[in-house]
């Protein structure tokens, strides 16, 4: 393995440098007069502005001329930038009349509407920007552009949009405010990277940028034109002030105790920008009740549920933590979720929180002139108690998670114009108490891309250490990647990993695994044309092979796929490989024994095939079928998506999946230390439904619902003799007489009511309701399901009920 990791690292430093690109520029104007944000660019400072035009479609022909034409101002005052869009409608190429798409629905949502953004790199750091979006109903949305490409939709600003149609097309104004956005407050002159993004769905599909980024290239933000003309710019600090009050009423309960009652909460989250290049958040004892909920997930196997982030404070300037790499701040660690504590004979569980709270959380991000990124972050959480009444009715309280402090460090210093860095970060965990835990994590990143960013490699060097003060382990994990693409459409990606079997930063990060020394290698061909019904298809081959630390095969697998569209806009996709013979060091749960136990596995191959059809349609359907074959009959997983639009107000999105495993050999958990597995065949039904409704673009209504239902059982057990050996039957260290329970269920159904007002721009009201219900008595002894008779058991079963109003205003 050493020998092929070190051929890799040759062929990353082989990467070729290529001449840079021509630059385009567009020159703001400073405004001479009003500007009223009415959509209709009507001022005479709008008419003098210089304008971008020549917009190049990337979607579905990538690189030639837009059809439509689209031509975008920018003008400026101390205090605002001002974005005039028009689209331009041909009726000739919109099948004979103007079709513009509005869908009004929630704001920060997607949809197939016509959407106008502007994306600006306003540090002008090649990696970071920010964009602001509107379509045709006048529903906005933004987000940050981190790392170059990757767009995270969770940022939030307070900024004012309106959009006016006709019968020429549709017309785009912004105004938003410079101190949203981190400038320099300078004199002189300065120059900021901007994209311009226009996307149709009507009769004529089309998606243009005002910059494409050619193929064979890689990179985005670092591939911007330039925004030049802005001088003298003093805009305010931002100073934003958001209290809160939340009460919520719990009228039902699942739990073995009585919880129902009022709860009410009042906190404050505060916005400090200093000096246009830094900015300091604060939370203090935050509410997040009117976030959607989790998805119920039945998890049978060894590897952690990975949970999106959905609280605002954590999301926004989440980009500046990012590593190349491995998630190591996982803010879900911060507030976790609790479960009942152990009882001792004779006590009752008389009272106990959800999940930790949040006490207080601080953030301060900032981004240099001299290219240095900085964010901090400390976070506080109090310690949870359950209230437990013991055999001679005294009621007691006991500890379920201490007092714990978080701290995050990350730094970062650009390199170049085109995104390169090099990087640090470092994060550290404090349980309080003698008994608490301790975890460090350091980290080195650094990615360096071509001249011409074709190019990239990446490389990560980490270390922690964690458990009790009084016994740490230590582990390193190393990580160097390599892509690059020509402009015949070919690609090339490498990886090889290599992490010691005690590194473990999960204590505030998220890994899958560690004790692992893996290469992977895949080769692309993209091929963006048409050829009569085929449109832009690709085909991609891949290999991936991984040990422990201990030299134990647990990963090899070859994988293949191919991808087209349609001229109809429709698509196809499938591929298959087979996962060959390997030892798992994971299935049998002795991860942390002295010595690992390993369950050999025999070649399983596998395929898939799915398909979809046009996404502007009022009713769009998504199909995907999954089938592998495993040592005791295959293992199928359907699924079926559907989006149904009825009027643009209206979205109803239906997912549908099932799952049949007819045997797949597994661990079954018993209380021996003999690991016994066996057999298990699993039916699994799992259903979701969102449903919304917009009112206005400030007015909305949401619904979620799931419905679960899962049977599995066992058969053919045996037991774990050595590293090649199984036994039929059970192990002589079960008690005699004794037989573990190889029959299971688990039905679940959630339901989630979220209607949000917002009666001034960063100001709202939500009122939310959630019921929950589960049960995991046993359907049948099977492993067959009836959906309809199976979950029609949910609604009479105890539920947690809970109506929650929230209240928040923006003061600046």
């Amino acid at each position: 393995m050493g020998v092929r990791i070190r051929s890799l690292a040759g062929l990353l430093l082989g990467l070729a440098l290529g001449a840079q690109p021509t630059v385009q520029e567009l020159r703001a104007m400073r405004i001479r007069g009003p500007i009223r944000i009415d959509g209709r660019l009507q001022e005479p400072d709008w008419r003098l502005a210089p304008a971008a035009t020549s917009f190049t479609e990337e979607w579905p022909d990538r690189g030639r001329p837009a059809r439509q034409v689209t031509d975008v101002s920018v003008l400026y005052d101390d205090r605002y930038l001002y974005v005039g869009a028009r689209m331009h409608h041909d009726p000739a190429l919109d099948g004979g009349r103007t079709t513009i798409v509005r869908r009004l629905h929630r704001r920060d949502q997607d949809s197939q509407s016509d959407w106008f953004s502007v994306a600006l790199d306003t540090t002008h750091d090649h990696r970071t920007a920010v964009v602001f979006e509107v379509n045709a109903a006048g529903v906005q949305r933004d987000g940050i552009i981190a790392n170059d490409t990757d767009y995270d939709t969770s940022w939030d600003g307070v900024w004012e949009s309106a959009v006016t149609r006709d019968a020429g097309g549709w017309t785009a104004e912004l105004k938003i405010p410079l101190s949203l956005l981190r400038i320099r407050e300078d004199e002189g002159p300065q120059v900021w990277g901007v994209n311009f993004t226009r996307t149709d769905q009507g009769h004529l599909r089309e998606s243009s940028r005002w910059y494409v980024v050619p193929q064979g290239e890689g990179g985005f933000v670092s591939q911007f034109p330039l925004l030049v003309g802005l001088e003298d710019v003093h805009p305010r600090p931002r100073r934003e002030y958001v209290p809160f009050v939340s009460a919520a009423r719990k009228f039902e309960t699942a739990r073995s105790y009585d919880d129902r009652g009022w709860q009410r909460r009042a906190g404050v989250d505060a916005r400090w920008g200093l000096d246009g290049i830094g900015q300091v958040d604060l939370s203090v004892r935050p509410d997040f009740g009117q976030v959607e909920v989790d998805q119920a997930v039945l998890n049978l196997g060894t590897v952690e549920t990975f949970f999106p982030e959905k609280r605002p404070f954590f999301l926004e300037g989440a980009e500046i933590f990012r590593v190349a790499g491995p998630d190591l701040f996982y803010s879900r660690r911060i507030g976790r979720g609790l479960s009942d504590p152990d009882l001792n004979p004779g006590e009752t569980l008389v009272d106990r929180p959800d999940a930790t709270t949040l006490t207080a959380a601080a953030k301060y991000t900032a981004k240099y002139d001299g290219g240095t990124n900085v964010g901090l972050l400390g976070a506080s959480v109090e310690p949870a108690r359950a209230v437990i009444r013991d055999a001679s009715g005294q009621t007691v309280e006991r500890e379920l998670a201490p007092l714990t402090n978080y701290g995050v460090l990350r730094v970062q210093q650009m390199m170049d114009d085109r995104g390169s860095y090099l990087g640090g970060f470092t994060s550290e965990v404090h349980e309080a108490g003698p008994a608490g835990r301790v975890a460090q994590v350091q980290a080195l990143d650094g990615v360096y891309r071509s001249a011409d960013r074709s190019g990239l490699l990446e490389g990560t060097l980490s270390r922690s250490q964690a458990g009790p003060k009084e016994d740490q382990a230590q582990g390193w994990r190393g990580r160097l990647r390599v892509h690059r693409d020509w402009a015949d459409g070919w690609g090339l990606e490498a990886q090889a990993i290599d992490a010691g079997h005690d590194y473990n930063p999960n204590d505030l990060g998220y890994l899958d695994r560690a004790d692992e020394q893996k290469v992977y290698a895949g080769v692309t061909r993209r091929w963006d044309r048409t050829a009569g019904v085929f449109r832009n298809w690709a085909w991609g081959l891949d290999h991936v092979s991984a040990r422990d630390q201990a030299g134990h095969v647990f990963l090899r697998e070859f994988n293949t796929w191919g991808h087209t569209d349609f001229t109809n806009f429709m698509s196809l996709w499938g591929g298959g490989g087979v996962d060959l013979p390997a030892e798992d060091d994971r299935e049998l749960r002795t991860y942390g024994d002295p010595a690992k136990k390993y369950l050999q596995r025999p070649a399983i191959p596998y395929a898939n095939l799915g398909f979809d059809t046009a996404g502007n349609r009022p009713w769009y359907v998504r199909v995907a079928l999954n089938r592998a074959w495993r040592e005791g009959g295959p293992s199928t997983n359907s699924s079926l998506f559907q989006s149904i639009k009825p009027t643009p107000a209206l979205e109803i999105q239906l997912s549908t999946s099932l799952t049949r495993d007819e045997g797949e050999l597994t661990w079954l958990e018993t209380p021996v230390l003999t690991p016994i597995v066996g057999l298990r065949r699993l039916s699994q039904f799992n259903q979701t439904l969102r449903v919304s409704y917009a009112f206005s673009t400030n007015l909305t209504l949401q619904a979620f619902s799931q419905w679960l239902a899962a049977n599995w059982a066992f058969r053919d057990l045996q037991y774990y003799v050595d590293d090649q050996t199984l036994a039929g039957g059970l192990p002589p260290d079960l008690p005699a007489g004794t037989a573990p329970q190889t029959a299971f269920s688990y039905r679940d159904w959630n339901l989630n009511l979220i209607t949000r007002w917002a009666f001034r721009p960063g100001s709202t009201f939500f009122l939310v309701y959630t019921h929950g219900a589960s049960t995991d008595a046993l359907i049948n002894d099977r492993a067959s399901l009836s959906p309809r008779p199976d979950l029609a058991v949910l609604p009479h079963l105890p539920s947690d009920d809970v109506v929650q109003m929230k209240l928040s205003y923006l003061f600046r």
